[in-house]
C-alpha cells in the first residue's frame, strides 16, 4: 500500500478501469483521492461507466 505523503493533503491515484471480455476494449481513467472509501470508488465507477447501479462488477487490482 502506498504511504501517505507528509503533508495533510490526500494523494491522488490514477486508476485505469478495463472491462474484460469486451471488443472493442472499454476502459476509463479515474482520478481518486487517497481518502476515498470503497463506497466512493463504487459511486465514481458507476458515473464513469454510465451505469445506473444495476450492473454486477468485480474489482481486481493490478499495481503498476
Amino acid at each position: 500500500m502506498a504511504k501517505m505523503s507528509d503533508s495533510s493533503f490526500p494523494v491522488i491515484y490514477q486508476l485505469k478501469v478495463v472491462l474484460l471480455g469486451i471488443s472493442p476494449m472499454i476502459w476509463r481513467r479515474l482520478l481518486v483521492s487517497s481518502d476515498s472509501t470503497i463506497a466512493d470508488l463504487h459511486y465514481t465507477l458507476q458515473i464513469a461507466m454510465g451505469w445506473e447501479d444495476i450492473h454486477l462488477h468485480h474489482l481486481a487490482w493490478q499495481c503498476v
